[in-house]
């Protein structure tokens, strides 16, 4: 009959693929001696892995391991592992999927789907890597040792992080209650930003509602460490500030964010101390007199720097308006339970450009160049951004700096290439003793420009490129940073930087509460660097509370006028900005990465 004809068929192609993978098993093995040395080397780098050595240590360690080449089960699981670890994913893959193709014992499975969970989340893949681990907790649930199931725990936190809960909620009628207590879990995490003080005793009624799958030693290790951390609650903030001297306006600006982020009936003092005027002894006098328990402030590097040396000021929680260079810092020489109680806020210019990298990356974009002021500020931000360019890139953007705007033309021919063109049509022109018609040509190996500059010279910068880019090329992509927009432009001044491509924070691109609006007119001063410093100071007030939740969760961020905040392994606020574009005449917030 055709079933059995057809069930023939299928019995000899299985036979033959598993003859097919055992003959590619066997040209591939390698003599047995040399493949006890390689495991060896395999169980080692493991081991180092386990041990906390860095990615690069870890890596020497087996440069010479083939991923194609077959290694014991066990080997070969250890060596996806590590691989996972140096964030080689496409060896890891190439493991696992010949893993998959065998039939494994148990004792396999299980560290085999971990691996391949761990796999997914890696490249983004969540929902894929959550229902591997629900799969495997169903599958194999008696089977799972501690360890294994506190691995799985993690995991399925690790890419709950990364999702809404309303993205587990494909899951509900495949695997039921285990999936309500972790999309009810990843709730409580989304709001414990608007009441931080209930989050602890909404975790323990978690727990107790889901009993089942929340035993204390198997949470993920965040949970169990929210559970434990007191918001700040200040009775008397400081506001250490230079409320006097060349940066007064700057000054006040914050403070009037600061206060209108402030609610007034809850009690809260708040004390202004000008750092102009009063040294570091009667600072601490008057934070001592008034009993402040949280300062914000103060401005200043060298501010910041002085105060780290007060044993006064060090023993209450901060929020130092500003960060500090690794060689500036003395923050290791603090008792720990100190350093933990020290953030840093600042609109530090290397955020946006941490930001433009990694968008880059995210469109597809192979050859970017950048064009930056020759100055200080400049030279830095250039540096990052090659720097984290060629953490996944291996070769350095093109680049070329300006000393001043009349050489703005000049620098931006050179960078396209256009003035090698001009010659050759001059030594055409000399050849054939004519004027012949002709055209230069740019570059077109360059696919998108960043532009490192202030707003005046970016208003320069733009109309260069439009006119030397030429016709047989396609439009180049142009980025800038927010230090090229200013509020208040004119139509006609938007229309001369029609596509421009650029980060700002939401607060200038969009009121976002007419309460906030209203308080900024009364108090505020329409300049835009003024205006961002009243968000920043609206914004500093309103981290206090969520300060030490956020340093627990690195991978958590907030909404603020400022962007999306959350707070990195130094505990320095880092800010995820808006991108806008400039369309005929008018700034349109980009959504999505292919508008």
């Amino acid at each position: 009959s055709n079933n059995s004809t057809s069930s023939a068929k299928k019995t000899v192609q299985r036979e033959q693929s598993q003859q097919t993978d055992a003959n590619k098993r066997s040209s591939l093995a390698t003599p047995a001696s040399l493949q006890s040395e390689q495991e060896s080397v395999i169980y080692q780098a493991y081991s180092a892995m386990q041990q906390g050595l860095t990615q690069a240590e870890v890596s020497q360690l087996i440069y010479s391991i083939d991923a194609e080449n077959f290694y014991s089960i066990d080997a070969d699981l250890k060596l996806a592992q590590v691989y996972l670890y140096l964030e080689q994913n496409d060896k890891a893959e190439i493991i696992v999927n010949r893993l998959k193709r065998g039939a494994l014992p148990t004792k396999h499975q299980i560290p085999l789907w971990l691996v391949s969970a761990q796999l997914d989340g890696q490249k983004g893949e969540h929902l894929s890597s959550i229902r591997t681990l629900f799969r495997l907790s169903q599958l194999y649930g008696i089977h799972l040792s501690p360890i294994d199931k506190k691995q799985n725990n993690e995991l399925i936190w690790q890419n709950i992080l990364k999702l809404t809960p309303a993205s587990l909620d494909v899951f509900r009628s495949d695997f039921g209650e285990e999936v309500d207590s972790w999309i009810k879990l990843a709730d409580l995490l989304d709001g414990f930003v608007r009441n931080p003080t209930r989050f602890s005793q909404q975790i323990q009624n978690w727990s107790n509602n889901h009993a089942i799958y929340s035993q204390t030693e198997l949470l993920p290790q965040q949970i169990l460490s929210l559970t434990k951390v007191d918001a700040f609650t200040p009775n008397t903030i400081a506001l250490i500030l230079p409320f006097t001297g060349k940066l007064e306006k700057q000054a006040q600006a914050i403070r009037n964010g600061f206060l209108a982020g402030s609610d007034f009936d809850s009690g809260t003092n708040y004390i202004m101390l000008d750092t102009t005027t009063l040294n570091l002894e009667q600072i601490e006098q008057a934070v001592l007199e008034n009993g402040v328990d949280f300062i914000v402030g103060p401005l200043l590097k060298e501010n910041i720097s002085q105060y780290q040396t007060s044993e006064v000021l060090n023993s209450i929680p901060q929020l130092n308006l500003n960060t500090l260079d690794e060689e500036e810092t003395t923050a290791e020489q603090l008792p720990l339970e100190k350093s933990q109680q020290v953030f840093h806020f600042a609109l530090s210019p290397e955020d946006e450009i941490s930001q433009a990298v990694e968008y880059f990356m995210a469109k597809g974009v192979e050859h970017p160049a950048i064009i930056y002021a020759d100055n200080s500020l400049g030279r830095r931000l250039y540096e990052q951004f090659n720097t984290q360019w060629l953490l996944h890139n291996e070769n350095e953007v093109e680049s070329i700096a300006f000393q001043n705007t009349s050489k703005l033309g000049k620098a931006v021919k050179e960078l396209l290439d256009v003035g090698i063109s001009e010659k050759r049509i001059k030594q055409i022109e000399r050849l054939f003793g004519a004027k012949i018609k002709s055209e230069e040509r740019s570059r077109t190996d360059i696919d998108a420009i960043y532009v490192i500059a202030n707003s005046q010279q970016t208003r320069l910068i733009k109309p260069f490129f439009d006119v030397n880019v030429s016709n047989f090329g396609k439009r180049l992509p142009i980025y800038a940073s927010s230090r090229s927009y200013l509020i208040g432009e004119t139509r006609s001044e938007k229309l001369d930087l029609n596509g421009l491509t650029f980060t700002e924070t939401p607060w200038l691109l969009s009121e976002q509460s007419d309460q906030i609006s209203q308080l900024y007119e009364q108090v505020g001063d329409n300049n835009t660097q003024l205006k961002k410093l009243f968000a920043f100071g609206y914004d500093a007030k309103n981290l206090i509370p969520v300060l030490q939740h956020l340093a627990l969760l690195p991978e958590v961020s907030i909404s603020s006028l400022n962007g999306a905040l959350s707070v990195d392994a130094q505990n320095t606020v880092k800010r995820r900005l808006e991108w806008a574009q400039y369309r005929q005449g008018s700034v349109v917030v980009i959504k999505t990465l292919t508008e």
